[in-house]
């Protein structure tokens, strides 16, 4: 059974590799607390001078292995020009496992950013540029092909019959982005559109030229506010385009202060509760506490989707970590604080 399991993976694998074109990258359910996995514009934004995030997502179906995502980033204001005008830098790793580690992709982009003041009334614009590398490995060691059956089972010392085979493929691209913002004292908005591998870029582990990895392009859109002097309100929303499919990705938030009585306060304590929507997906309950600098999120998706998988479960969760380091100068405005963007 173990080998007809990691056999069937195998399969799965060079099919996906076979089809990459229409693979999409990956994303994550709390997308609010990845922006530099959604538009290199992000970098640096929002009130924290300097902020580290990450996201551990696990996938399960049945009872097969796991499929883990785990990102991390770190990004922050290099240089003030002024108040509203400053250049920013950033970079982030996404590392994905599947079958007990046998298959490994593991995703890195540095990214630059630069946001501009265009009146004295809010609004600004951000222009972000980034370097991306990707390296996909697959180790053929730990899994069994039919040449290497005989008589008392498989010998995993024997050819593998597959001399196209290659353990690891890699490609280097850019990603670019551009992002519109409103910010006034309790209220902001941004709105913004960002590609990603603007060329096609050849990954296939069958060392197959023609096949490639599409670019991908985003539209997102973020508002927050304040409702009053406890309770912060957030929306936001991502649209992800790739080779002709697309995921959209909705959710709202609230953050409720607690114990403390402001968002300057030394012991500042915030409950937060949301709720997003993949389209055609999954639903995601979303709850989180932010104390201090800290904050840390949970969610869960619930299946929606209406191709029936029979008796097989699909589990999907995902936890969120931030620490965010804000200037001891300047006051934090409370429709800000919450949102990550």
């Amino acid at each position: 059974m173990k080998f007809i399991y990691k056999y069937s993976i195998l399969f799965l694998v060079l099919l996906f590799c076979k089809k990459v074109a229409i693979a999409q990258d990956p994303n994550f359910s709390q997308f609010i607390a990845s922006p530099l996995s959604i538009n290199p514009a992000l970098t640096s934004d929002g009130e924290s001078i300097w902020r580290a995030m990450s996201n551990v997502r696990t996938q399960s179906v049945g009872i097969g292995s796991t499929y883990i995502t785990q990102s991390l980033s770190v990004d922050g204001k290099l240089k003030r020009i002024d108040d509203d005008n400053y250049l920013g830098i950033g970079g982030m790793v996404i590392a994905e496992k599947a079958m007990d580690g046998i298959f490994k992709s593991t995703y890195f982009n540095i990214n630059t950013s630069y946001h501009l003041s265009l009146d004295n009334k809010g609004n600004g614009l951000a222009i972000g540029l980034g370097y991306i590398n990707n390296n996909t490995r697959i180790d053929f060691s730990q899994l069994s092909f039919d040449q290497q059956l005989y008589s008392i089972g498989f010998d995993r010392a024997l050819p593998t019959g597959e001399p196209t085979l290659s353990n690891a493929t890699s490609f280097s691209s850019a990603c670019a982005g551009i992002m519109f913002t409103h910010n006034v004292e309790n209220t902001f908005f941004n709105i913004g559109a960002a590609g990603y591998r603007f060329v096609k870029s050849n990954r296939s582990i069958l060392d197959d030229k023609t096949q490639y990895i599409s670019p991908r392009y985003d539209i997102h859109g973020d508002f927050g506010t304040s409702l009053n002097e406890n309770v912060n309100l957030n929306f936001s929303a991502v649209h992800m385009m790739q080779n002709g499919t697309s995921n959209t990705s909705i959710g709202t938030s609230f953050g409720i202060l607690h114990s403390s009585d402001n968002f300057n306060s030394d012991q500042l304590r915030m409950i937060n509760l949301g709720m997003f929507y993949k389209l055609g997906n999954a639903i995601v309950p979303y709850v989180g506490y932010a104390f201090n600098n800290f904050q840390f999120g949970l969610s869960y998706d619930v299946n929606v989707s209406p191709s029936k998988s029979g008796s097989i479960s699909s589990r999907s969760f995902e936890i969120s970590f931030m620490y965010r380091v804000f200037d001891s100068n300047n006051n934090i405005r409370r429709g800000r604080y919450y949102s990550p963007f």
